[in-house]
């Protein structure tokens, strides 16, 4: 069987890591099996609906590298369809209008919780045969009063619903527009989707769209929902809290390699967090792994992570992912001939990409002012020794951090002197910060015409 997998989110908000799990592993479940990965865009919801959410999805599959293989499916395209089989369905007496009023809805789930019974339509409307004119109404399916709905899921295994409790859900709201339970069964079938993978919170939504699928002769696919996740206060995850949406993560400086390798990570059994290659990780892949329980974020270990990529993902690479961080500073990289050794020097220091761009800032700042009061506190004529370190730097041949850490330390240690007031004078002299950065690396950088500069502007004052 040739699988193929779908990716549907609703542009009704921005997405979060929740989101981009289940596009991932229907994206890798459909290439580990060399299928198919579908992508749908669920805008049928006018309120909520915005183009931005809909480009912004684009741009976060693009920059994870999760590419579909179709031809983008809009369900707003597809309401002549939609209408159709609903009423195929009425005319089969498997729905029916109902009138009911909002008021009398209320009423109706009031009683229930009283009851301590699941809050559920009851059925007025259903066997009525009722076509009014000139008065809104909504469409349900009629439910199936007996039997169960069984199917089996990958990861949960068997589960069995009644179809007693089930509800005879609206497929067809008083808008005209239809709902969520209906479009995807009739969008998964369009499609030709074999495998649906999503969130664990659609188990409930799955013996209704089971029932519609009977109700309409369509084949069943197999359903694989996989475990919410919860953030650090064991809270659901949701589009409008901004800390685990997508576009923060990039905007933070993470590499896309980071959250995939989180996410294949998260919720496996015997994870072993020393597995690190995006490939092995893609390769050892299966749903058989995955524990049914809630997964809670560490933000930690996503930190971690982000290090080690940055470290390995290589310097051309690399160049890329930071491009947006400099332009947002007004940096053309362009103009950068030092930025290999700026990679040499920061990457085992930072854990984001950002941070990159604000060293280059600190270094190539040489507007800043020294304060003579400062200078006073090291207790040492300071004037005397930076026209030495001057004599020597200038008679450096070999630039290198070895060698500047040589003349540094060889002087120091002849004079007596201790390294942290040597180290903290040159460094604030030549970027203004007495701690930090590495000293020699600092200078390093900075090149030999740079910190002779600066040097010589420090005896001026």
């Amino acid at each position: 069987m040739n699988i193929i997998t779908r990716f549907a989110p609703s542009p009704t908000g921005y997405l979060h890591l929740g989101n981009i799990r289940v596009a991932l592993y229907s994206w890798l479940f459909a290439r580990n099996n060399k299928g198919k990965f579908f992508l749908r865009i669920e805008d049928t919801d006018i309120k909520r609906y915005n183009k931005k959410y809909v480009d912004n999805i684009f741009y976060l599959l693009d920059w994870l590298g999760l590419y579909w293989d179709n031809n983008v499916y809009f369900q707003s395209k597809n309401i002549d369809l939609y209408n159709y089989y609903i009423d195929l369905l009425l005319n089969k007496g498997l729905a029916y209008k109902c009138y009911c009023s909002y008021e009398r809805l209320i009423n109706i789930r009031k009683k229930c919780i009283l009851s301590k019974i699941k809050p559920k339509y009851d059925g007025y409307c259903r066997n009525k045969n009722l076509n009014y004119k000139n008065i809104k109404y909504v469409v349900r399916f009629k439910n199936l009063l007996s039997d169960n709905v069984k199917f089996k899921d990958l990861i949960f295994g068997k589960l069995n619903f009644k179809n007693k409790e089930l509800d005879d859900f609206i497929i067809k709201r008083s808008n005209g527009l239809p709902t969520y339970n209906f479009c995807v069964v009739i969008d998964d079938n369009e499609m030709l989707i074999t495998d649906i993978i999503r969130g664990s919170e659609h188990i409930n939504n799955t013996p209704k769209q089971i029932n519609l699928l009977k109700s309409l002769n369509f084949k069943k696919p197999r359903y694989i929902h996989l475990p919410i996740i919860l953030d650090k206060y064991k809270k659901k995850l949701s589009k409008r809290n901004y800390t685990y949406n997508i576009n923060n993560y990039i905007d933070n400086g993470y590499l896309p390699n980071t959250l995939i390798s989180y996410l294949l990570k998260l919720g496996i059994y015997n994870n072993n967090l020393e597995i690190n290659d995006i490939n092995k990780l893609k390769s050892i892949f299966n749903f058989n792994n995955i524990n049914k329980s809630p997964c809670i974020i560490d933000d930690n270990k996503i930190i971690i992570l982000n290090k080690y990529y940055i470290n390995n993902i290589g310097y051309n690479s690399l160049i890329y992912y930071i491009k947006p961080f400099f332009l947002d500073k007004n940096i053309n990289m362009n103009k950068i001939n030092n930025i290999y050794k700026i990679f040499f020097v920061i990457l085992e220091r930072i854990y984001f990409l950002y941070q990159i761009v604000d060293f280059y800032i600190l270094i190539n700042n040489n507007n800043f002012k020294l304060d003579l009061n400062v200078l006073n506190k090291f207790n040492l004529k300071y004037n005397i020794i930076i026209k030495i370190f001057i004599k020597k730097f200038n008679k450096l041949y070999f630039w290198s951090i070895q060698n500047i850490k040589y003349i540094i330390n060889n002087y120091v240690n002849k004079n007596n002197l201790k390294n942290k007031y040597i180290y903290s004078l040159l460094r604030y002299i030549l970027i203004g910060k007495r701690h930090g950065i590495d000293l020699f690396k600092i200078i390093f950088i900075l090149n030999k015409k740079e910190v002779l500069l600066r040097l010589n502007n420090c005896c001026k004052i």
